[in-house]
């Protein structure tokens, strides 16, 4: 959450992050967190060095631009989810509507991540086959673009795809945030009363497109990164057929999880990940406003803090090198140099079905 000041509108900060602040202090889902008298400011505003202080959130100051960040919470479950009920999400869509997550109600909901700077854009025809297949069983596919450059860069392949589903940017990676996901494509997803039942992992349409192009016409850093493309583990088929399951089984399905099951899985967060996600935000936010050499080192120290985060990196290296994220000289390190590190097998987690 950017803030120009130390003192928070409580509306505001309920949308950003999901905590309400109640007489019992600041609620999400069923955990509430005791709040000291002194976090109600005049005006109904709160004090976000309290908030961040009780929460867990980091709050990461650049006093050249007179900006903070407050980052979301760690010190409740240490996971990136607090609670398996879906935060709210408002992005916007194609026509630049905003379209709000809960408005699905009723439906099971896959969400799931893709961006201009991924192969897995190439995927999206395919999604979009897999919503018109399984939207009569009550399915709703949701695509979200994390894209910082944002339409400008993501809508030529989203329309492409010719979507009838919900198509969204995310400028400022608040699916990070709010959901845990840490690389695309990922899916999370939600039942049909907003309660999240598989929390954010490797997901494909039955497919991984990008696995199968042919490096004719590459240069030899791309040519070399898709070899290492080929080495990755993509467990295609075991998605579709988890997906399709659920669909047809619903709460019945054997991979459905329960809601302690969902946080225990969401993606760890310490108050070092959480900084990261801070200094992301900012990064982005001045990015956005046209101080891109500021944005650079909050984005460098986002991936020292959470090296992890592919999504973080792959974004930055994008802006520096559109062509094959290779030439990066602001950044320590690139796609193919951290994939030889932990080697490509390793690049997506095995699925716990």
């Amino acid at each position: 959450m950017i803030l120009t000041s130390l003192h928070i509108d409580a509306e505001a900060f309920q949308s950003h992050s999901g905590w309400a602040i109640k007489p019992q202090g600041a609620c999400k889902g069923e955990a509430c967190v005791p709040l000291p008298p002194e976090v109600r400011q005049p005006g109904g505003l709160l004090d976000a060095q309290v908030l961040a202080d009780r929460l867990g959130m980091p709050l990461v100051h650049d006093a050249a631009h007179g900006l903070w960040a407050l980052g979301p919470e760690s010190a409740v479950t240490g996971r990136a989810l607090t609670t398996a009920q879906a935060p709210e999400l408002v992005l916007p869509d194609l026509n630049g509507d905003l379209f709000r997550l809960s408005s699905l109600r009723g439906r099971k909901v896959l969400l799931t991540t893709w961006a201009s700077w991924c192969g897995c854009r190439a995927d999206l025809p395919h999604w979009q086959a897999l919503r018109e297949r399984l939207h009569p069983q009550g399915l709703e596919v949701v695509t979200v673009a994390l894209d910082t450059e944002g339409w400008a860069a993501a809508r030529p392949y989203a329309e492409a795809a010719r979507p009838t589903h919900p198509s969204l940017v995310d400028q400022a990676h608040r699916v990070d945030e709010l959901f845990g996901v840490v690389n695309v494509p990922n899916g999370v997803w939600i039942n049909e009363e907003g309660v999240i039942v598989r929390p954010a992992e490797p997901a494909w349409p039955g497919r991984s497109v990008v696995s199968e192009w042919s490096d004719a016409g590459m240069n030899d850093n791309q040519r070399e990164m898709l070899g290492h493309v080929r080495k990755i583990r993509l467990e295609t088929t075991l998605y579709l057929e988890m997906l399709e399951d659920w669909v047809a089984h619903g709460q019945a399905s054997r991979y459905v999880l329960s809601p302690d099951e969902v946080v225990a899985r969401s993606q760890p967060r310490s108050l070092e990940q959480a900084r990261a996600a801070a200094h992301f935000e900012l990064g982005q936010h001045l990015h956005r406003a046209g101080q891109h050499p500021a944005a650079v080192p909050h984005w460098r120290e986002a991936h020292r803090l959470q090296p992890e985060n592919w999504t973080y990196k792959r974004q930055a290296w994008h802006i520096e090198d559109p062509q094959s994220q290779f030439n990066t000289q602001a950044y320590d390190s690139n796609w193919l140099k951290d994939v030889q590190a932990i080697g490509a097998e390793n690049y997506y987690p095995k699925i716990q079905a």
